[in-house]
């Protein structure tokens, strides 16, 4: 708003309303909260990519917008203890690094006299016995030192929060500190929500029946790309029913794809196209008209600890998406799981043959829904994030938390 301080305490702000200036208030206007009675939280991000968006930016921004409170994000750690005056809660990112412990030490010093709550904030296993050694990400995590540091953060911490109840329970084998809460992903309305169009999945369907579109994204961190594994990797098992059926239907593979499926990405029988940002990948993906979407994954601890959001970003869209059959994809309704290779070519089959079309199209609907529920703009699940942020671990007021962490 023009004229109001972007400025928000505890530093106060150098806009003053000019001398002789007066707004009388305007009845009919609902009366808007005080700046300086909001709860304020600080974050520090371990990166501003896919991981940062989801777990803290995304939600930072719904909390901002809807006057739930001021919060404010950085990579640049702020020794100086005035700044955290008025501090309701200060959470870390994915925080690993030794001279990051030192800071979190500093932190509870400052803690004594400000009353804040430090919350440990992560989304993907950080123990080094538990990352698969394809993971080319692994380096990052694999030392003594780093394993050790990052369990000393946790355990200085308040609470810790991630993605899911298989993860909740790991990382309490692994700490001791008990006080591990589950907050899941929620996919933002205004990010991808919006992007969902019926009559449009459906003409794809009908103009798509001789070749139907088969999407996977992810990253290169599924792939043995260092053949550290023996090409042993999360999309290995089902790599010769891509292969068997590339002809069949039309593979498309966006962030990365495959070492062994490389001669079918250069003859161009596959589809590939670089990774997006995550300002271009709804629209992207959405254009790719895909009929399904799928989610192979092995079935370890590390992956068990994995978000369902491939699950949930296809329904957001109304796609169905064919799930490894595991913790992970848990939400995902039996008729799109697969556990072995022959059900993962006999599910594609089931769902994307066009005597089937019925069936398809009315379960669009369904899966949308699925979608709609896990939207981070409604209440119980942007409240969810607001329960952590401001009320203490166990607390009876967590409502919206209950029903992640029964």
């Amino acid at each position: 708003m023009i004229g109001s301080s972007p400025f928000p305490q505890p530093f106060g702000s150098p806009i003053t309303q000019p001398f002789g200036m007066t707004t009388p208030p305007r009845k009919s206007a609902p009366e808007r909260p005080r700046e300086e009675s909001l709860p304020r939280f600080i974050n520090y991000l371990a990166d501003y990519s896919g991981c940062g968006h989801w777990r803290v930016l995304w939600p930072e921004n719904v909390i901002n917008m809807t006057q739930r409170g001021l919060s404010q994000s950085t990579t640049a750690m702020v020794a100086e203890p005035r700044w955290y005056q008025n501090v309701k809660a200060v959470k870390l990112q994915r925080q690993a690094a030794p001279a990051q412990l030192d800071f979190i030490k500093h932190l509870k010093k400052i803690q004594q006299d400000h009353d804040f709550k430090i919350i440990y904030e992560v989304d993907d296993v950080v123990f080094r016995e538990e990352i698969p050694d394809y993971n080319k990400f692994k380096f990052a995590f694999d030392t003594k030192e780093v394993r050790k540091t990052v369990v000393d953060i946790m355990d200085l911490c308040d609470e810790v929060t991630l993605t899911c109840d298989f993860m909740r329970k790991l990382f309490q084998s692994k700490l001791t500190n008990q006080k591990v809460t589950v907050i899941p992903n929620f996919v933002p309305y205004n990010w991808m929500g919006y992007l969902f169009n019926r009559s449009r999945i459906q003409s794809a369907f009908e103009k798509f029946k001789k070749k139907p579109r088969i999407l996977y994204t992810g990253s290169g961190a599924h792939y043995d790309v260092a053949n550290k594994t023996g090409g042993k990797d999360d999309m290995s098992a089902v790599n010769h029913i891509i292969r068997k059926t590339v002809d069949k239907y039309q593979w498309i593979f966006v962030g990365a794809y495959p070492p062994p499926l490389q001669d079918l990405v250069k003859s161009g029988k596959i589809e590939f196209y670089r990774w997006k940002s995550l300002l271009e990948y709804p629209q992207f993906i959405t254009n790719l008209d895909p009929q399904l979407m799928v989610a192979p994954l092995t079935v370890n601890n590390f992956n068990n600890s994995k978000s369902d959001i491939k699950f949930i970003e296809a329904c957001t869209m109304g796609i169905p998406c064919l799930c490894q059959d595991m913790h992970t994809y848990s939400t995902a309704p039996d008729d799109l799981k697969f556990s072995t290779p022959e059900e993962f070519e006999e599910k594609i089959d089931w769902i994307v043959n066009w005597k089937n079309r019925k069936r398809y199209y009315s379960n669009i609907g369904m899966l949308r829904e699925v979608g709609v529920n896990r939207f981070l703009e409604n209440p119980e699940n942007i409240g969810a994030h607001m329960e952590a942020l401001t009320t203490p671990y166990g607390s009876p007021d967590r409502k919206y938390l209950k029903k992640w962490n029964p």
